[in-house]
């Protein structure tokens, strides 16, 4: 019985490797999600590879603040 490949995961070093790769193989770069760093994960899947870049996101978002509406009554 030969193995069976069902997904291969490889992660690439910059975004401009992920898209080469991608326009090569005809397929879209999506973004798929933030790390608990906050970093973008960007990828792209062409049959069973999935290529993943991470990319340190320069614009956070200022952190939340929230106040509860009876603090000013």
């Amino acid at each position: 019985m030969n193995p069976t490949t069902y997904c291969e995961i490889r992660q690439v070093p910059d975004l401009d490797t992920l898209h080469a790769w991608a326009s090569s193989m005809g397929v879209p770069v999506r973004q798929r999600g933030i790390t608990l760093e906050g970093n973008d994960v960007y990828a792209a899947t062409h049959g069973t590879t999935t290529l993943v870049c991470v990319v340190p996101n320069r614009h956070q978002p200022p952190p939340l603040n929230w106040e509860s509406p009876f603090e000013h009554m």
